[in-house]
């Protein structure tokens, strides 16, 4: 409601009270434009050497609209070496284009990947980005998200523990702590 000033009194009756019901232009939203969801993940957290990682995409359309023109896209898929790796399984490209997903169903798309000596070597993660993409009532919509495994674990034949290097145990029959005390 607007307020009136006491020397318009007289033009009470021309103000607008409230706000009119039907609005166009710039103040009008589209009901229900749309949302498509991108859940993407991993089916370990962590990988060693010859680990075959399976990551996961679900795409829904999480609204009460129909969803078209939809495409999984992979953005990027590296290692902490930032060298670009290469899925060892995929779908083919016509299973990346869903083309029309109905209000509230999904799709899954899988990938997987066979860590290597080479990841492992420099340590830190392994780092798939995806994106969706569509179109819903003439307007983009999109979601996007990385799935990330570390590689932080070790080999179960490397000499070293899960810590890091180990010593040794020792044979000789030097003591360093008695040859002091004797001193």
């Amino acid at each position: 409601m607007r307020a009136t000033h006491k020397n318009l009194l007289e033009q009470q009756n021309e103000i607008v009270r409230s706000l009119p019901t039907n609005r166009s232009g710039p103040l009008a939203r589209k009901k229900n434009a749309g949302h498509v969801a991108l859940v993407y993940g991993a089916d370990r957290p962590v990988a060693i050497p010859g680990d075959t990682v399976i990551f996961t995409a679900w795409i829904t359309n999480d609204s009460t609209s129909h969803v078209r023109d939809i495409t999984l896209v992979p953005r990027s898929f590296t290692n902490e070496g930032m060298e670009m790796l290469a899925y060892t399984s995929a779908p083919v490209e016509r299973d990346l284009c869903i083309g029309l997903l109905a209000p509230g169903q999904s799709v899954m798309r899988s990938f997987s990947y066979l860590v290597t000596e080479s990841d492992h070597v420099h340590g830190g993660s392994i780092i798939s980005a995806m994106q969706v993409r569509g179109t819903c009532r003439g307007l983009a919509v999109l979601d996007e998200h990385d799935a990330i495994v570390s590689l932080s674990g070790t080999r179960k034949d490397w000499p070293f523990g899960p810590t890091g290097y180990q010593a040794p145990a020792r044979t000789s029959g030097y003591q360093p702590q008695a040859h002091l005390a004797g001193a």
